[in-house]
């Protein structure tokens, strides 16, 4: 009997070295891959990284130091990074919780970026700023769809991909976990992201550029 317990217990054991295992494997695969790989190298060091920089820099300053935003009970800075060709065009936004703290540029040229600020409502009580927004992605017929949350309870989530519609409340329904997602979608690399924010509770980064 004894011999039996242990068996399954060997066999349970593997079973989960084996789905880790696989599940790494598509992770270094993904990684492996070049557009994703250079995106994910401009967002942090390349020049994509060096807009964002700056435009971070502008809000923070146009914010005053966001001393404001901190005292909300719920905030998040927004950044989206544009390394694809294309022009992005802002298409709406999608608020199930919170409101704009201070809003995004219309357009994102190619190889730019924008930040934007999100917080729950003053004078609200228990609530968080959770979320969704949708670009045009000018010549394509597509949109570029972000999800984020912030919730009063509970944790941060993302999501990120690529629509034939704006549907900025479908990035909002989608949203899960915190953990990093690189993606494609529809011809378009995507990473969505968490970083440390110097204005909020957490930075967002949503990056775009051609699946090559």
């Amino acid at each position: 009997m004894k011999a039996v317990t242990i068996l399954l217990l060997l066999v349970s054991i593997a079973t989960v070295w084996s789905a880790a295992f696989e599940d790494r494997e598509k992770y270094v695969r993904l990684e492996r891959r070049g557009g994703i790989a250079a995106l994910n190298a401009a967002v942090s060091a390349g020049e994509l990284a060096l807009k964002i920089q700056d435009r971070a820099v502008e809000v923070f300053n146009a914010l005053d130091g966001a001393k404001a935003l901190h005292e909300r009970t719920r905030s998040l800075e927004l950044v989206v990074a544009n390394g694809s060709p294309h022009t992005l065009k802002f298409a709406g936004e999608y608020f199930d919780s919170g409101t704009w703290y201070s809003q995004p540029a219309i357009l994102i040229q190619p190889d730019d970026a924008t930040v934007a600020t999100v917080a729950n409502r003053q004078g609200s009580w228990f609530t968080g700023v959770t979320g969704g927004m949708s670009w045009e992605i000018f010549g394509t017929g597509m949109y570029l769809t972000i999800g984020f949350t912030n919730p009063y309870a509970g944790s941060f989530k993302t999501w990120i991909g690529v629509l034939d519609r704006a549907s900025p409340k479908y990035g909002y329904d989608h949203a899960q976990d915190e953990y990093v997602k690189l993606v494609t979608s529809n011809g378009f690399n995507l990473i969505a992201r968490l970083e440390d924010s110097n204005i909020a509770d957490r930075r967002m980064v949503f990056a775009i550029s051609n699946d090559e």
